[in-house]
């Protein structure tokens, strides 16, 4: 904890690392580890040069506090061999934006998606994602103890409710089916590989591979995300090392790529595939109906692949406690033509910096603290629906998503 999210070739003792590396459960012997974290992101949008009936008022989703628990734990089987498990989630990924937050596509303060065209009633929006992991793992050493080699089974289910689109129901292949449909469940397989290398007695170096993870479609939600409702969990790698630089002092570095390239839910365009170039055949609205929403090529979110940066530095202060602090640099995936569609989903976070510790209260039990924090981003775009859903009478306008994030986490560990 407190490591800025890296340490893929530092265990730390604790068998959560099966979430980072699987290999390195062969140096966690055997325990148990229950952690809760508080979460709490800042999100909103706000709108400049707002016209027609635009609303030009700043807003903030009303979610904003999320408890997200996880547990672990590993069994030395013997000197060599450790089996263990790890439950974990993803949580916080929601918005909720009132029936009175300034629309982004035309009525004044009707909802970000509204007034709903069918009635002139205004519209609430928002989108709740939930996704939970469980990671049975098993790992081996080799070389006299020197490599490490792990591999998990991955079990995903995910949840999502969204609200507040159906303004875009005509620009969806199964309108019934892309918002206002309440809870919506996916479940899916994969598995996560790692490796763990002693280098020498001050080095140590580390990688991890999560395969993509095929989930099965969010049949309330085939018209909404692409391949009528797949939402697949995307592949990720890290590297790392662990640095020995004094008797008390480590550091480490760590380096993540999240493809989320391989998922068309996520990375396919929203507003180009929706609204082409305004001539016939491109885009959804030119007649090409594979780039609908829920169409077999359908728009997404138009998020980039991830490329991040993990530093960390861990001092072992006494024999009893040790103190943390990291940082990490995340490319951002958003750019400004996907501004609008990522009202509803800002991830556009690029630094976080963390503290952390862990204290043993006696040689069986020790408990753990972090906090996270990642500084306000922000990006503007042009939002061309209003002018594109009114013929041309509307101007276009820019508006401009923003978010920052507070984390906190505590932990125990019990130790056989």
């Amino acid at each position: 904890m407190g490591m800025g999210g890296g340490g893929v070739a530092l265990p730390n003792d604790s068998a959560m690392i099966i979430a980072t590396n699987p290999a390195g459960i062969t140096e966690t012997g055997t325990q148990v580890n229950f952690d809760i974290s508080w979460f709490h992101p800042v999100r909103g949008y706000s709108q400049t040069g707002a016209a027609f009936g635009l609303g030009a008022t700043d807003t903030d989703s009303g979610s904003t506090n999320f408890y997200i628990p996880e547990m672990s734990g590993s069994y030395a089987i013997n000197s060599t061999s450790s089996v263990g498990i790890a439950i974990y989630g993803n949580g916080g990924m929601n918005t909720d934006f009132s029936s009175t937050a300034p629309s982004l596509i035309g009525g004044g303060n009707n909802g970000t998606y509204g007034p709903n065209m069918a009635n002139g009633n205004p519209i609430e929006a928002g989108v709740n994602l939930k996704q939970m992991f469980i990671a049975p793992t098993y790992a081996h050493k080799f070389m006299d103890g020197k490599l490490s080699v792990g591999a998990s089974i991955l079990f995903a289910r995910q949840t999502i409710a969204v609200k507040g689109l159906q303004n875009f129901r005509g620009f969806s292949v199964d309108g019934g089916n892309m918002t206002n449909n309440g809870s919506s469940m996916s479940t899916g397989w994969g598995g996560k590989v790692g490796v763990l290398y002693h280098a020498t007695d001050a080095i140590t170096l580390a990688g991890s591979y999560q395969t993509k993870m095929a989930m099965s479609k969010f049949n309330g939600y085939s018209g909404l995300f692409a391949e009528g409702g797949k939402f697949d969990i995307p592949s990720t790698w890290t590297v790392g090392g662990a640095f020995k630089v004094a008797p008390a002092w480590t550091l480490t570095a760590d380096f993540q790529r999240i493809n989320y390239s391989g998922v068309k839910a996520i990375s396919n365009p929203s507003t180009d595939y929706l609204l082409g170039n305004g001539t016939p055949g491109n885009g959804c609205a030119g007649g090409d109906m594979t780039k609908c929403l829920g169409g077999s090529n359908g728009a997404g979110f138009g998020w980039k692949d991830v490329n991040v940066v993990k530093l960390g530095a861990q001092w072992q202060m006494s024999p009893a406690l040790q103190l943390r602090v990291g940082f990490n640099h995340g490319t951002n995936p958003v750019g400004p033509e996907d501004v609008v569609f990522n009202t509803i989903a800002p991830g556009i976070v690029k630094n976080h910096y963390t503290a952390g510790f862990t204290y043993a209260l006696d040689k069986n039990q020790e408990i753990s603290g972090a906090f996270m924090y990642a500084p306000t981003v922000s990006v503007t775009g042009q939002n061309t629906i209003p002018q594109a859903l009114s013929g041309g009478m509307a101007p276009v306008v820019d508006t401009t998503i923003h978010m920052k994030q507070y984390e906190a986490t505590i932990g125990y560990a019990y130790k056989f």
